[in-house]
C-alpha cells in the first residue's frame, strides 16, 4: 500500500464513517494499519469509531446485565459466570462484552484453551477492541505461544497507544523469550503511561535480576512495596534477589514478610527452604509448601530426597516407580545416592561456598571460569585475596539448552575488584596464552561457564594448577533438563581422558552446584 493509496483509504473510511457505515470503516481503517501498524490517523479512526458508535458495531445484553456479571466474577464466583456467559452467548452471539467475561472467568479457573477460544471470538465480533486483543495475548502466553502472544499484544497497542497494561504483558512475553533490555524498556513504557503501575515494576525487578543486576532489581521491588505494601510475589521477588546477594538473613526477613502477606504462599515457603542450614529446617519449610500446595512438585520431589538422606528411602523408591522417575531432578538424586557415600548436603551456594573454603588451602588463589557480574568471585575473595577470573563478559558464546548465545552478558563490564585478575576472552583463546606460563596451584575453582564445551575446555587447560588438594566446583553440575550433557559430561570426560576419578564432597540440590576433589588412578 503506497502512500497515496493510504491517504485515499484513509479519506473514504472517514467518509464512511460520517455515513454511519461503521463495518465499511473499519475495514479501510484495518487495512491501512495491517500495513502501517503505527499509522496515528488510522488507529485515531478506530478508537473514535469505537467509541461513538458501540451499538452499531455488536449488540450485546442490557447493562445490568454485564454488571451482575462482573459482580459475580470479583466475587471469584467464576464457575457460575461461565454457566451464565455461555447461555448469554446463545441469546446475544454478537455480545462481545459477553464472550470477554466468559474469556476471563475461564482464565481465572485455569481452562486457557477455552479462555483463548472466547477472547479469539472478542476479537473477530470487535476488531477495533483493544482489551480482546490484550486478553488474548495473555491466554496465548499462557499456551507457551509467545510470538502470536505478542503479535495480539501488538495489536492491541496499535488500536490503544497508551494501554499501559498491554506493555506490560508485552514486557512478560519477551522476558519469557529471554529478550530482556527490550522487555525492560516496555516494562518502562508501561511505567511512563501509569507511574504508580507496582506489577510493572515488579515484572520489570524480574527482568533485572535475570540479567543479574541485583541491586537495580530490589529498587524496583522497593518501589512496587512502596506502591502496594502488601505485595506478597514482590516480597517474595526481592528475597530472590538478597538470597543471590548472599544476604541470606535479609532473604529470609523478606520471605516472611510476603507471608504475613500471604500465609498460603507456597513458594515462599519453598524459597525458605533454600535458606535453612540443615535437613529438619528444611524438610519443615517443604512440608508447609505441600501443605500450601499440595501439588507443588518441587518440594515435593526434594523431600523425598531429604528422607533418603535420613535413611527413609520410601518415597523416593515410590516416586522412582512412577512416570516422574525421568524428571531431571529424579535422575540427579538417583546419581548422588549411587555414589560411595553420600555427599555433604547443602542448601544454597553460600553455605557450600563456606564449607569448601574450609577444606581449601587458603594460602593459594583461586580460579573462576565464568564471572558473570562477579557475585560468586566477590564471595571467594574475602578469603582468599587473590583470584583469577575468566569470561567474555558478553554472555554464554553459544546457544544452550534454549538459551540464546549472548544470555548472561554483564553488558562487557569487567567487574573491580580488588584481588581480582580478570582476563578477558573466549576460553579457546584467552586460556592457551594465560596457562602458558607456570601458575600458582589453586585452592579452589569455580565452574560456571554452564556449557559442555566451555568447562571442558577450562578443565583442560587448567590441568597444570589442580592437584590433590584442589576443589572444584560446578556451579550448573545437576538438576538442569540435560545436566548429563553439560558440567557432568565435561568432568566425567576429562577425568578418563587423564586417568583421573573423583570424589564428591558436597552437593545442592537447590543450587544445583556439586564439589569434588580428583583422585590420580
Amino acid at each position: 500500500m503506497t502512500k497515496l493509496s493510504v491517504d485515499r483509504a484513509l479519506f473514504k473510511a472517514k467518509s464512511y464513517a460520517k455515513k454511519g457505515d461503521v463495518k465499511e470503516a473499519q475495514k479501510l481503517y484495518q487495512a491501512v494499519l495491517q500495513a502501517f501498524p503505527k499509522n496515528k490517523r488510522a488507529q485515531q479512526g478506530l478508537a473514535a469509531l469505537n467509541k461513538a458508535q458501540p451499538s452499531t458495531i455488536t449488540q450485546g445484553p442490557p447493562q445490568e446485565v454485564i454488571n451482575h456479571l462482573m459482580n459475580l466474577y470479583n466475587q471469584g464466583q467464576l464457575v457460575a459466570v461461565v454457566e451464565q456467559t455461555q447461555a448469554l452467548t446463545e441469546q446475544y452471539p454478537e455480545g462481545f462484552v459477553i464472550w470477554n467475561i466468559l474469556g476471563a472467568a475461564n482464565k481465572g479457573l485455569g481452562r486457557v484453551q477455552a479462555a483463548s477460544e472466547a477472547f479469539k471470538k472478542v476479537t473477530e465480533l470487535n476488531p477495533t477492541y483493544a482489551d480482546g486483543f490484550n486478553n488474548l495475548g495473555l491466554t496465548l502466553q499462557d499456551q507457551g505461544k509467545l510470538d502470536e502472544a505478542i503479535a495480539s499484544l501488538e495489536k492491541a497497542l496499535s488500536l490503544k497507544p497508551d494501554y499501559a497494561d498491554a506493555y506490560n504483558n508485552m514486557g512478560i512475553a519477551l522476558k519469557k523469550q529471554g529478550k530482556l533490555e527490550e522487555a525492560i524498556e516496555d516494562f518502562n513504557k508501561a511505567l511512563s503511561l501509569k507511574p504508580d503501575y507496582a506489577e510493572a515494576y515488579n515484572n520489570k525487578g524480574i527482568a533485572l535480576k535475570n540479567q543479574g543486576k541485583l541491586e537495580k532489581a530490589i529498587e524496583a521491588y522497593n518501589k512496587a512495596l512502596s506502591l502496594k505494601p502488601d505485595y506478597a510475589e514482590a516480597y517474595n521477588n526481592m528475597g530472590n534477589a538478597l538470597y543471590d546477594q548472599g544476604k541470606i538473613e535479609e532473604a529470609i526477613e523478606t520471605y516472611n514478610n510476603a507471608l504475613s502477606v500471604k500465609p498460603d504462599y507456597a513458594e515462599a515457603f519453598w524459597n525458605l527452604s533454600g535458606t535453612a542450614e540443615n535437613i529438619n529446617d528444611a524438610k519443615s519449610w517443604m512440608e508447609s509448601c505441600l501443605r500450601a500446595n499440595q501439588d507443588h512438585l518441587d518440594a515435593k520431589l526434594a523431600l523425598s530426597a531429604l528422607q533418603f538422606y535420613e535413611g527413609d528411602k520410601s518415597g523416593f523408591n515410590a516416586l522412582a516407580h512412577t512416570h516422574l522417575k525421568d524428571h531431571p531432578a529424579m535422575r540427579s538424586f538417583a546419581w548422588v545416592f549411587d555414589l560411595p557415600e553420600l555427599p555433604e548436603l547443602y542448601f544454597n551456594r553460600w553455605a557450600l561456598f563456606d564449607r569448601m573454603v574450609d577444606l581449601s588451602e587458603q594460602d593459594r588463589p583461586f580460579y573462576e571460569f565464568g564471572v558473570w557480574r562477579g557475585e560468586s568471585f566477590q564471595y571467594l575473595i574475602k578469603t582468599f585475596k587473590k583470584g583469577y577470573g575468566f569470561d567474555t563478559f558478553e554472555g554464554i558464546p553459544e546457544n544452550w539448552h534454549g538459551e540464546k548465545a549472548g544470555t548472561y552478558s554483564s553488558d562487557g563490564n569487567i567487574p573491580e575488584i580488588e584481588g581480582g585478575e580478570f582476563i578477558v576472552g573466549k576460553f579457546e583463546n584467552s586460556l592457551p596464552e594465560f596457562f602458558s606460563k607456570t601458575r600458582q596451584m589453586a585452592s579452589l575453582i569455580n565452574f560456571d561457564a554452564d556449557l559442555y564445551s566451555s568447562t571442558i575446555c577450562a578443565l583442560n587447560h587448567s590441568q597444570s594448577v589442580i592437584d590433590h588438594n584442589t576443589i572444584l566446583i560446578f556451579d550448573e553440575f545437576i538438576m538442569n533438563k540435560n545436566w548429563e550433557q553439560d558440567e557432568y559430561k565435561a568432568l566425567n570426560e576429562f577425568c578418563r581422558n587423564n586417568n583421573y576419578t573423583y570424589e564428591v564432597l558436597a552437593i545442592s540440590f537447590f543450587t544445583k552446584q556439586t564439589a569434588v576433589r580428583l583422585i590420580r588412578c
